[in-house]
């Protein structure tokens, strides 16, 4: 046995706050609201030159009635814009020469 006594006082380890995490803001704006910005959006698009096409707004559709996920979309797009940027570049290339 240790005859002497130890010392009362201990050093405590650092606490860390946990505090909890707080759920997205719920949007509350009304479907005219939300029209309203959507339509400012695609009218932002335009005036920097970009047309929507038929097929554009199919696809935006379908997501819109949940047919498609955003990922999905996201890879239509991606797939069409890859698409278009080979057939734009084979455009600017002059042909090949045997």
């Amino acid at each position: 046995m240790d005859p002497v006594p130890r010392s009362t006082v201990t050093r405590e380890p650092p606490r860390y706050r946990i505090t909890s995490m707080s759920k997205a803001p719920k949007d509350t704006r009304t479907p005219a609201q939300k029209s309203r910005t959507t339509a400012a959006i695609v009218g932002s698009l335009v005036h920097e030159g970009y047309v929507p096409t038929p097929e554009a707004e199919a696809v935006h559709q379908r997501v819109a009635r949940g047919e498609l996920s955003t990922e999905e979309a996201i890879e239509i797009f991606r797939q069409r814009a890859l698409k278009q940027d080979a057939e734009a570049a084979a455009r600017k290339r002059p042909p090949a020469r045997a």
